[in-house]
This record gives structure tokens, sequence and C-alpha cells, in this order.
């Protein structure tokens, strides 16, 4: 059934990449002075490692992907047959074997990793690539979350250090993209893993207040029917986007959008008003978006899901370890599910990325989220969880 608002709602997804990527050509354009060169001299070519920091929100995995994309298209009409790998080290891996198998699965089927340790992985992967002629470009997003979590795992000193497979020759990596929020992130490094690492660094600003303003109406241009968010809609959306807490993080603004007009459909109305968004907005808290909700395994949202009904039944904005797990067994006998093992690890990586609040054993609470409209945000957050949980 058509929707009256909705043109395309896919659109406003965290994962859609947008035909037009504005604000970013400068750094689509470095990003080609690095690596288009290397193409067209591609059997004497050696990795080049890039290090691309910004605040979340702002275009970094958008405009990598897009480059990714241009690069190989490149490499194509040059006769070189190239393959950009994208890793998310939150999604496909918290431990370097994991990271690392579902890179070579991402790059080929032909390489069994089972009986492989890590290091094994990247020698054999490069053997493959080498046989076969092929050339790769490899993103690691969340980088940062990665070597927090496992500092003493040192994968970029293993993935940096590529061309020590076979001394002499040039690699079929050409170059590795790692992603990250800012450079705090070398504080987990040894002076090995900096030193081979590299200096080469480009930025990505905030989006400034008319950046987001263009950037979220070429979004509803895109997702929305015409007419159906007017210009009033849209300068509350930009002006809630760009101003403290969010600081012009897309993310948020695109949940606003998405979730407003939800809202608006299913009350009958054929069009976005202002007051959706507001309603909306008292829902949700710039902490937590949908892209966080769908990048985490059952567990993690189960667990997210007992912290927010926990919290929500003792009005509180804190509860202890020993309760969170009393909810937690609950909802997994609710849904049907085995509670898992590593319900503290669990635990541990939703404090790693920010969603979960640790004081001490006694207070877990939400990022972000104080006593003011708390019941309202966890409400709306119960619901969405139930809608992922049921979904997986």
């Amino acid at each position: 059934m058509s929707s009256r608002i909705f043109k395309d709602r896919n659109k406003l997804s965290p994962y859609y990449i947008p035909k037009k990527l504005p604000y970013r050509e400068e750094q689509l354009r470095i990003l080609h002075s690095i690596y288009d060169a290397m193409i067209k001299n591609i059997k004497n070519t050696y990795p080049r490692f890039i290090q691309i920091i910004g605040p979340t929100g702002t275009g970094k995995t958008c405009t990598t992907i897009r480059f990714g994309e241009q690069l190989v298209k490149y490499a194509e009409r040059e006769g070189v047959n190239l393959k950009h790998v994208y890793v998310n080290c939150k999604v496909d891996g918290t431990t370097r074997y994991v990271l690392f198998r579902n890179l070579v699965r991402k790059l080929t089927s032909k390489i069994s990793t089972r009986s492989l340790s890590p290091e094994e992985m990247i020698q054999q992967l490069i053997e493959y690539l080498r046989l076969e002629g092929i050339f790769a470009l490899l993103t690691f997003d969340e980088i940062d979350y990665f070597v927090q979590i496992n500092p003493k795992e040192h994968i970029v000193y293993d993935l940096t250090r590529v061309m020590e497979a076979s001394p002499g020759k040039p690699s079929p990596i050409i170059g590795e993209i790692f992603i990250a929020k800012s450079l705090r992130w070398h504080s987990f490094l040894d002076s090995r893993e900096k030193s081979t690492l590299g200096i080469g660094v480009i930025e990505f600003p905030r989006y400034t207040d008319l950046q987001v303003r263009e950037i979220l109406s070429n979004r509803v241009e895109e997702a929305f029917n015409p007419g159906v968010v007017d210009e009033e809609t849209l300068d509350l959306v930009s002006e809630i986007t760009a101003s403290p807490p969010i600081n012009g993080d897309i993310r948020v603004g695109l949940d606003l959008l998405y979730y407003a007009g939800n809202l608006a459909e299913n009350r009958g109305f054929d069009r976005v008003l202002p007051d959706h968004v507001r309603k909306v907005y008292s829902e949700i808290n710039p902490s937590i978006t949908s892209e966080d909700i769908m990048s985490l395994d059952r567990n993690g949202k189960m667990i997210l899901l007992a912290l927010a009904r926990s919290l929500k039944s003792s009005r509180s904005a804190y509860i202890g370890l020993r309760e969170l797990r009393r909810s937690y067994e609950v909802i997994c006998e609710e849904f049907g599910f085995k509670p898992t093992e590593r319900f503290e690890e669990t635990v541990q990586d939703l404090i790693y990325r920010g969603i979960i609040d640790m004081k001490s054993l006694m207070e877990l609470g939400i990022s972000g989220a104080s006593l003011t409209d708390l019941e309202e945000f966890l409400s709306s957050l119960m619901e969405r969880l139930k809608k992922e949980v049921v979904n997986e």
C-alpha cells in the first residue's frame, strides 16, 4: 500500500548512501590524489595507510564507501582488478580472530579459515590475491572502538606490516583506511604501531548550520512525497540537529525525520508538522540512534531492553548489575532465547559503545539520559528494541 507521507523511507536509513555527498568533495579529492596514481603503476605499488578522523555523523563512512566504489570503477577502466573491502569493527568482530575471518570472507570464499591463526589468515589472503591477480583496498571503520576494547591484540601492527609477508615485493593490498572519531585512539597503540601507521590524516569537520539544512533537505526530497515536509518543519529539524547536544550529527536528524514521518502517518496526517518533530524529539536520546541499535547483536539489544524496562519500572536513572541480570533473564524467557554466558562482557561492550553509562556496579544507566522526560524516552526505546529483537 502506498504511503501518503513517504516516497521511500529507506532513504532515511543510516546505511543508505545518497547520490550526492555535499561538503565532502575536498575529502574525496584528497583520497583520489593518494590512490589514483597507484592504480596507474599498480605492479610497483606499496601500501598507503590513511586515517579518516571526525565526530559521529560527519559523513566519514558514506564518503569512504563512495570513494571505494569510484576507485574500483577507475581501476576497471585502467585494466586493474581492484576490490574495496569495508569492515566495521563493531559489527564484524570484536576480536582479532573474528575480524580477520570476516575480512577474508568478504574478499573470497575460497580460503578456509577454520584452522588458521589471525596471522595465517592475512598470509593466506595475500597469497590468494597474488595468485588471482587481484588488488585490494581495505577500510576498517570504528577502529578506535576495537583498539579500546582489545588493546593487547595489536591488529594495527598486523595490518600495517602486510608487506613483510613477502619482503621486497609490492603488496596486492594497495592501502588501508582507518576510520575513527579522533586521534585519541593512538593512546592505545604501541610505538611500533604508531610508526607504521604514519601521519596521513584526513579530517571531517562538523557540519555547519547551513550545511546541515542542505543535507537534510536533499534527504527529504528523496524520502518524502512532495509537500509533506514544509520549510517550517525542515527548519526545526535542522535547528535541533545543528545545535548542542547533537552538534551536527546527521544520523540524529535522519532519525527525527523518520520517526516524525511515522508518527504523522500513524495519526492519519498527510503532512509532517513541527509538533510531530517535537513529540519525537522528546522520546529520543542523541546518544542512541537507529544505527547504534541495528549494529548490536541479539544479546546486546536484549540487555539494553532489560535496562530500559528496569529503569522505567524503578523510575530511577540507575539500577544495579544484579537487577539488570535478573531483568535480562526474564526477557530471554519471554522471547524464548537462551541467556548468554558472556553477560558481563556484553554489558562492558555497551559501555564501550557509549550506550550504557556505568558509575559503579550499583549505578548502571543509559548514556545521556536524565530523570527529565526519562519515562517517555524509555517507552520509545523499548518499542524500538522489541521490534529489533523480534526481527532477529
